[in-house]
Parts: structure tokens; sequence; C-alpha cells
């Protein structure tokens, strides 16, 4: 039976369950009323935190007359978002309700950090600082003091800006309300920054820093060989190696053409020795064209002015050189102290040079990386996949550390050479298609598990041990012809 309202009506006869004076006219089914009881949750099993479980929880007062609610823990949590800058930082702090509780200004000087990390500490729940940046002496003053940092990829900042206002606004202090806000919202998707050890932090420092020199002896040198193409092309035929001390030293030597082609032959061979070069036929044939340097048409305004700067740039690259060596006699020392300095030490072709590099690298990722997985989306050497309905790509993985993907791109490469199995795995990659560039990105790939088996067990890598596991798996690279003639 139907009421007025569409509504199923008593039958004519049924009379009505009586009512108290709380629930009104209000009516359940018993069966609804057990489902309900069966539902019901303990008061240890609700959505809340309670300091003290033995007391009622109730918003606002407690049901006991005269005690006041017990505050939960997550109401006292706070967040702050720290946008840096070379002159002064903004800071924003919001509760976890998404309400800001402080925002202000410090200037990037000494009193300015003592007084942004003394703030900070006044919001005892401050749970993490969220900064789009892992280092510098703000970040270094925020872990000192005890408060827990995370560090933001700034396209995940911009994202997370975006996604405010339609028409993206961009201020310091509307940055900092953004990281603080995402920090909040979004924590479980990030790290906290581990200080790390000192002797870790500098050799990855020191390996970062003499990668960045030796882009910039990559930079001189080719504006060494564009001087010179200007003016004195017959210095450019002596030597195809350029990142050589001997090419800038014979730069300083034989500056422009007319001192080349008036040299002796005795200066020129004492040249040539006193750089350790034999005088092959090779040689001798570019000592007896010398003469054909004055032959190139020349410009004496240009000639004039190239010159000085081919002499400025040769100059330049014997400091650095020296710097670099440096660089080298502290990096090995720092490699030497590692307690891992052994296990990467052992890996095939990884020698004095990409060791210390690698060892940086996954030493300073462990923290953030707890499988092989891992490693390998960082490193960016395995793809990135995208799904859309029927769409299927399979893409080049950008988002990574791409010193990281260096360091394990020239590893790889030359492990070819001095391990069997790696030159039959690359073999076999190219032999199904796969460019040069791929094959050892996927070989690289297989390296990362090895090295993290390797950190996890913490031994050093030994080829008679993947072998016997190639063996176990009847891997076919124990077949291929590159491993075959090799053993």
């Amino acid at each position: 039976m139907l009421s007025k309202k569409g509504k199923p009506g008593r039958e004519a006869g049924e009379t009505a369950p009586p009512c108290s004076s709380r629930t009104g006219s209000r009516s359940f089914p018993a069966s609804r009323a057990a489902q309900q009881s069966r539902n019901k949750k303990s008061r240890h099993e609700r959505p809340f935190i309670r300091s003290d479980a033995s007391v009622p929880f109730s918003p606002g007062r407690s049901r006991r007359k005269g005690k006041s609610v017990v505050q939960t823990t997550e109401e006292k949590i706070c967040w702050a978002g720290l946008d840096w800058g070379g002159e002064k930082h903004a800071v924003c702090v919001v509760d976890d309700a998404g309400e800001p509780r402080d925002a202000f200004d410090a200037p990037h000087t000494v009193e300015g950090l003592e007084t942004l990390a003394a703030r900070l500490r006044q919001h005892p729940g401050l749970a993490g600082v969220a900064v789009e940046t892992s280092r510098g002496l703000a970040i270094t003053k925020l872990l000192a003091v005890g408060l827990a940092v995370y560090p933001v990829n700034p396209k995940v900042a911009k994202a997370w800006r975006d996604g405010w206002k339609a028409a993206s606004p961009k201020s310091d202090a509307f940055d900092a309300l953004v990281l603080a806000d995402g920090l909040r919202h979004r924590r479980a998707l990030l790290r906290p920054l581990a200080p790390g050890d000192v002797r870790a932090r500098e050799l990855a420092l020191l390996c970062a820093d003499e990668v960045r020199l030796i882009q910039e002896r990559t930079a001189l040198v080719n504006q060494l060989r564009a001087a010179l193409k200007e003016y004195h092309p017959t210095a450019l035929e002596w030597f195809s190696d350029w990142t050589s001390p001997a090419a800038w030293d014979f730069v300083l030597m034989f500056p422009g053409p007319e001192a080349l082609a008036g040299a002796s032959r005795k200066r020129l061979f004492g040249f040539l020795k006193t750089h350790g070069i034999g005088l092959t036929p090779k040689w001798e044939e570019r000592v007896r064209l010398v003469k054909d340097a004055v032959r190139w048409p020349q410009d004496p305004a240009a000639a004039g002015a190239k010159q000085f700067l081919a002499q400025a740039l040769a100059r330049q690259l014997r400091t650095l050189e020296a710097s670099l060596r440096e660089y080298r006699d502290r990096i090995e020392s720092a490699f030497d102290d590692h307690p891992d300095a052994g296990l990467f030490a052992s890996l095939p072709g990884a020698g004095p040079k990409l060791a210390p590099r690698l060892l940086a690298s996954f030493d300073g990722r462990r923290g953030e990386c707890d499988s092989a997985e891992s490693f390998q989306k960082i490193s960016g050497v395995v793809p990135v996949t995208r799904r859309s309905g029927k769409q299927y790509h399979v893409m080049f993985r950008r988002a990574c550390d791409k010193r990281f993907r260096a360091s394990l791109h020239k590893f790889a490469e030359c492990s070819i050479r001095f391990c069997p199995w790696a030159a039959a795995f690359y073999q076999q990659a190219t032999a199904k298609g796969q460019s040069h560039a791929l094959a050892v990105r996927n070989l690289a790939a297989k390296w990362v598990k090895i090295i993290f088996r390797m950190m996890t067990e913490n031994t050093p890598y030994d080829e008679s041990r993947y072998l016997a596991s190639l063996a176990r798996h009847n891997s076919p690279l124990l077949t291929h012809p590159a491993f075959v003639e090799r053993m």
C-alpha cells in the first residue's frame, strides 16, 4: 500500500510501534536496526586519535559535566612552506585544517636565519617544512635546529600552484602558502631530507663539482677551436684531442701561423719530445708541412684579436686542469675513506673516476629508494609508461637525476669492454634493432639490480656468482658468440 507521497504505508489494522519523545514519529525496520548495530564501531576504531582512550569523545564539551574536551593530536599539527631566495625567504605556516597561522619574510643574513629558525620553533606542532631545494644555508640551519625538511621538485610545486587558481598567480608569499598546504595534503608522497654522513655528502659534492669543471673545460676547448679556425687552421691539424695539455702548450708556444712556420725542426722535435710524443711518420709529416701554415689567407685584424683570445683560453685551460687534478686527488681520498668503497671498486669497468660517482649517486639516494626499481626510475634508465583509454605509450624518462643517469650510462658503456656477459647483452640488444643509447640504458638497468643486491648484502661484485645465476635461469647470454669468444 502506498501513501499519498508514494511511500509504503501500513496495512489496514496495522499499528505503529511506540515512539519515544527523542525519536518522534521515526521508525526503523528491525533488519535495518540490526545492520546499524553490526556496523557500529567501537571507540577505539573511530577515525580520530585521542591521547586518553578512557575518556569518551565529544566535540565541544565532554559528556561528563564540567570536563573540557581532550584535544586530538591532529589538531596540534601544523605545516610550513619556505619559498627560498637569494636575498630573503618567504615563510607560511598553516594548521592541519589549512588555515594560515603565521606568515613572514626572513632576510638571508646570519640574523635572518636565526630569526627564521626561532620563529618556526615557536610552533610546537610543526611537523615539516616544504622547500623547493635540498641544499643551501637556510636548509642547513633548519636541519641544525631539528626541523623536518621536505624537498619538493619545482615542477611538482608548479603543479600545486596551478591547481589553486585558474589565473595561476605568482608571488613569494603565495608560493610559501602553496608549499605548506601541499605538504599538508601530500606528505605521504614526500620524504624528509636526511642529513646523512658528512663524508658521503662531501664525496657527492666533490663529484658534482668535478663534473661541472669538466663541462667548463669542454666549453673552453670549443671556444679555443673556434678561435683557431678563424686564423690558424694548421694548429687544428696537429692535434685531434684538444683536452690534452700538449695542445694548449702548442698554442702558447706557436700562437700564430708566422710563429709556427718560422720554427726550426729542432724546436718542433724538442716540443714533441718534451710532451712525450713519439716521432712517428705522422708527426714527421706534420713537421715537414709547417711552412704551409702561412699559405692560408689572413685578416690582420682578426689574426691579432683571435691570437690574443687563443692564448688567454689556453692559459685558462692550464689553470683549470691543475684544479681538476687537485679535485681528483681529493675525490680518491674521500672515496677510499668511505665504508662502501670496496663494493663499487669491484665493478668491472668503473675505474677510479666512475666508481666514486656511482657510490655518491647510490649512497645519496639510499634514504628515498627502497628497491632496485626505485633506483632505476630515479636514475632514468627505465622508460615511463603512459596509458589513456586505448592509447599506450612508452617514453624516454626525462624527469630524473641527470648526473646519476650520465654516470650509469658511462659505466654500462665501459663494462661492455671488461665484462663478457655485458658485451653479449649489448650485442643481443642491438641485434634486435635497439639503438646504441637504448641498449646501453637497458644494460644500465640490469647493473642497477646487481648493485642494489650488492648494497643490500654488503658484498662486492662476484662475476662467477652472477654467471652461476644466469646458468640456473638458462640465460641465452651464456651461449651468445660475444660471450663465448671472451671466455
